[in-house]
């Protein structure tokens, strides 16, 4: 980006502190200078012609020194150095400062410097110059004088060309710090490099220039070659760090030059911010081209590449003045919008982008219509440097395509990568790579086993087998997919201080409290709940209350970085008998406690881990339902499973080994897949689906209702149950609309043959609904909550079958039952 030389003015917060050092500087070269210059005069008439010849070459070569491009830093080449230094060696500090303030004042005409500023560059070439001539000072005499130069004068020389670089580097870089602030040293090392080869070249030319002015004065015009050989480096250098800053497509800057411009405005705008100016905001804008992977595959990478710099010249045209914008590669660009008041301003510069991709773009007569999606991240709101904005820029980028949405500013809630979440992956997959603690073939010295390592007391198996027999054909399913639960009593705070607190404020819970009831202490179905007050008592048909406050003990599941399944039942509503589960994952962190289940399987989803995730939940849902077995149980499990679960095709094989090894009959268990993992991939996801239907594995649809199904879906899968989404059927109750979507749901099912099992029965009127509009199976609250393995063999051998007609005959008053 081409800009004005901003070192011909001084902001107004520094104006103090940068002529204060201008002056120092001005007066210590007067200082050391002032006595050689008097005497000078006395020995113009003695200087001999090699003397005249370098310093008319000094002053010709600084007429045109060398800058290079786009750098920011003191780095002009000025031949005048090698001359002047060799002055200083064969003459004396006098000649030398004279000669060099002429040829600054040469260059600064020609380069445009403000007046203040020649003075400095000859103070401080003055104070170089006096250095050096301090170090010479130590050898033997004046190298002019005749005879061999010995190690001392070579020392001497070698002495004082390091003195000038010190000093004058030095010098330079406090100035340009004072002026452009931020810390001294950072600055100091980034140019260091370049003024070493550059400006310590010409320094150790000039011993070479004073033997040749010893042999003769004609050889001194010879030192141009080197000069010029000098020269050449420096533009070289420079031309290969300007190509290695600028994309080689489009001509724009690249990644590297969008850093070194974020890290050089984020100090600018820190000033501003520091005096309180309204454009102290920076915006990094991150854009994404839309459909070009679609060019680049129907007309080949040629014509995309003819479309890439059709597009930057429009963004080139769109941007500001002052804005920088770079190719970062691919079809992605990046602007740098800097003196902005605010978000609003940056949007304002997002719009300009987006109307000037709005245009087809036309290519060999074919119209091209390429849009693009705009992240936008705020200095200093959203980051403080380049790594910082760049994240943020991409994660609204993302969340724009998300939305399908042009212009998206950055919000932590968008941010499902951040460090944080990163780490919680990073446990995951230990917890998960460790395997289950405790597992074994499901036997323990006087009882069974349940799934997550607890042990069952061997008393229980006998009313266990008798109520599972009881029930007849007692099927399950088990999820366990994410799904957001809602608090209920018993569920202790690990803070008692907390806890006290939500119990009190909580009816149901200050209820559960008071009644004391604890694992071994049954709430029977319905204990006075109606339909008045089922949200305020005990649920109607719950067979099983949480004991309040009770804390988790060391080997109940739940330890800290341990994986566990718990399970709620589905109940079916003519009936009241248990014909499923449905299994939740859980995990309590070490230092996080519980960790949010939709948080888990969000972090999980979008990586590798999720194919251990899922490999864990199907080896422990397949081995419980093995013991459960052994224990009397018979139950048929469902597991939700993801997309690239489906994808890969890897888990029907994984299910089928599983099945085999615990000798689980493969119709009791069910896979859940929703309708969006449907349509991610329809002709991968239906072999997935086919193969397990084969292997005898029973298919549910879940969620239905929330995404894509259609009457095609439901006629070409082989499923076997449709599951309505608990947001449809928490409303029934209160909307209208949600009643009548249910109803046809239920109905649309019934008609294809498929069994329904309603989500997120809460209460007695939702469950009477249900029961009215024909629906099979329902789960939630209403009957029990989601509950350890070990637990729910308990509560099974509490639960009491609830069915309707019973209800309402039990509601009825005496006289007219």
């Amino acid at each position: 980006m081409a800009a004005a030389d901003p070192r011909n003015s001084v902001p107004p917060a520094r104006v103090t502190s940068f002529y204060g050092f201008v002056a120092a500087v001005a007066a210590l070269a007067l200082l050391v200078a002032a006595g050689p210059l008097a005497a000078l005069p006395d020995r113009v008439a003695a200087l001999p012609v090699a003397f005249w010849t370098m310093a008319a070459l000094a002053v010709i070569c600084d007429a045109r020194p060398f800058v290079p491009p786009g750098r920011r830093q003191p780095s002009a080449v000025f031949p005048s150095t090698c001359f002047t230094f060799a002055i200083l060696l064969g003459w004396g500090l006098g000649p030398a400062v004279a000669v060099q303030t002429v040829a600054v004042v040469v260059s600064g005409w020609r380069m445009g410097h403000a007046g203040w500023r020649s003075g400095f560059n000859a103070a401080q070439y003055a104070c170089a110059l006096a250095a050096a001539a301090a170090v010479t000072g130590l050898g033997p005499g004046g190298i002019f004088e005749g005879g061999h130069l010995g190690w001392r004068d070579v020392l001497a020389v070698g002495g004082a060309a390091t003195a000038w670089f010190v000093a004058n580097y030095g010098l330079v870089s406090t100035a340009i710090r004072l002026r452009f602030g931020g810390r001294w040293w950072p600055g100091v090392r980034s140019g260091l490099g370049y003024e070493l080869i550059s400006t310590g070249s010409l320094l150790l030319l000039a011993p070479v220039l004073v033997a040749a002015a010893r042999a003769s004065a004609a050889l001194i015009p010879l030192v141009l070659v080197p000069l010029f050989a000098v020269y050449r480096m420096a533009h070289l250098a420079a031309e290969q760090e300007q190509l290695g800053a600028l994309d080689p497509l489009t001509g724009l800057p690249n990644r590297k030059a969008l850093l070194a411009e974020v890290a050089e405005q984020v100090h600018l705008h820190a000033e501003r911010a520091a005096r309180g100016d309204q454009d102290a905001h920076l915006a990094l804008l991150l854009i994404d081209l839309d459909r070009f992977k679609n060019v680049n595959d129907a007309l080949g990478h040629a014509v995309g590449d003819r479309l890439l710099v059709e597009v930057s010249a429009r963004l080139a045209g769109a941007v500001g003045d002052r804005d920088l914008l770079a190719r970062l590669g691919g079809d992605e660009f990046a602007i740098v919008s800097t003196g902005l008041t605010g978000v609003d301003a940056a949007r304002e510069t997002a719009e300009r982008l987006v109307a000037a991709l709005a245009e087809p773009v036309a290519l060999d007569g074919l119209p091209l219509d390429v849009g693009g999606s705009i992240g936008i991240a705020i200095y200093p709101e959203h980051g403080e440097d380049f790594a910082t904005l760049m994240r943020h820029a991409d994660v609204a980028m993302y969340d724009a395509k998300q939305r399908s949405d042009t212009v998206a500013v950055y919000a932590a809630e968008s941010d499902h990568n951040s460090a944080e979440r990163l780490g919680l992956l990073a446990d995951l997959r230990r917890v998960l790579e460790s395997g289950p603690a405790g597992r074994d073939d499901g036997r323990v010295a006087g009882g069974v086993r349940g799934g997550d390592g607890a042990a069952l007391p061997s008393a229980l198996a006998p009313a266990v087998a008798g109520r599972g027999g009881a029930g007849g054909s007692t099927g399950g399913s088990t999820r366990w997919g994410a799904r957001r639960r809602r608090e209920r009593p018993g569920q202790a705070h690990p803070d008692e201080l907390i806890h006290r607190i939500v119990t009190a404020a909580d009816p149901i819970r200050r209820r559960a409290a008071a009644s004391g009831a604890g694992p071994e202490q049954p709430v029977e179905p319905g204990g006075g709940a109606t339909e008045a007050d089922s949200g305020t008592g005990p649920e109607p048909g719950r067979g099983y209350a949480e004991p309040a406050g009770r804390p988790a003990g060391p080997d109940e599941p739940g330890d800290p970085g341990e994986i566990t399944m718990y399970y709620q039942p589905q109940v079916a509503i003519a009936t009241g008998e248990v014909v499923g589960v449905e299994a939740l994952l859980r995990w309590r962190h070490p230092r996080r406690g519980m960790v949010d289940p939709e948080e888990l399987i969000r972090v999980a989803e979008q990586s590798a881990v999720m194919r251990l995730l899922t490999r864990r939940v199907v080896d422990d849902v397949v081995e419980q339902l093995a013991k459960w077995s052994a224990a009397g149980i018979t139950l048929r499990a469902a597991l939700n499973v993801s997309v690239r679960d489906l994808h890969t095709g890897e888990i029907a094989d994984q299910i089928a080994d599983r099945l085999a090894r615990f000798g689980v009959r493969p119709e009791r268990l069910q896979l859940e897949i929703t309708e969006g993992a449907l349509m991610a991939d329809p002709r991968r996801v239906l072999a997935t689906i086919s193969r397990l239907h084969g292997i005898g594995v029973a298919i549910a649809l879940d969620d239905f209702g929330t995404g894509y199904s259609s009457m095609q879906h439901l006629r070409r899968l082989p499923l076997s149950e449709v599951k309505v989404d608990r947001s449809f059927v928490l409303g029934m109750v209160e909307d209208a609309d949600d009643a009548a979507i249910v109803r046809s749901m239920i109905e649309l099912a019934g008609a294809l043959g498929l069994r329904v099992v309603a989500e997120g029965v809460e209460d007695e009127r939702t469950w009477r609904l249900l029961h009215a509009a024909g629906c099979d199976v329902a789960q939630g609250w209403f009957y029990a909550r989601p509950m350890p393995a070990e637990e729910l063999a308990a509560w099974l051998a509490r639960y009491r079958p609830l069915r309707p007609a019973a209800r309402e005959a039990e509601s009825r008053p005496p006289h007219i039952r």
